[in-house]
């Protein structure tokens, strides 16, 4: 009887490890595809990995790590961004920023209800309008005169955030 309740025990045991792993392996993707801060999809020419307050997270686009930065009073950092055009993570101190183009980086529908389930304009998104990151000066100047914009550098982004 005794053998019977401890291989019993065991076998609950490999399946609450298994429920376990299988949850933490399903968070740990998530949190490559959905944004740590807003809990949007993230646009893979968007992605960034920014640091705010000490937590590292993956982020749909620097603006809404600039947001977050700015909201909760903590320091930021950015530690990688996605080039626009090649889609390749970079490090941001060499990069260029384009903030406020007719560009939008994050997937939403912008609606949002009130109380009595009526269509309300949004007034704030943390996210709009995005910034995209670049490696090349050229290739920004070209986006924003396509897609108007301004050029800024990390430090001017990184401002932002202490505003």
């Amino acid at each position: 009887m005794a053998r019977r309740a401890s291989i019993y025990s065991v076998i609950v045991l490999i399946v609450v490890a298994g429920l376990f792993a299988g949850g933490y392996l399903l968070m740990s993707r998530r949190s490559q595809t959905e944004c740590g801060f807003c809990r949007r999809h993230i646009n893979p020419k968007a992605h960034v990995v920014a640091e705010v307050g000490g937590r590292r997270r993956n982020v749909c686009c620097a603006h809404c790590a600039v947001t977050e930065a700015r909201q909760e009073k903590k320091p930021l950092r950015l530690i990688a961004v996605t080039d626009y055009p090649t889609g390749r993570m970079v490090s941001p101190e060499g990069a260029w920023f384009v903030e406020d183009s007719r560009v939008i980086a994050c997937e939403h529908d912008m609606s949002k209800m009130d109380e009595s389930k009526h269509a309300e304009q949004l007034q704030f998104d943390r996210c709009s309008p995005g910034t995209f990151a670049f490696s090349d000066r050229k290739a920004a100047e070209e986006f924003v005169a396509g897609n108007g914009g301004v050029l800024r550098s990390l430090p001017e982004v990184l401002a932002e955030a202490q505003q």
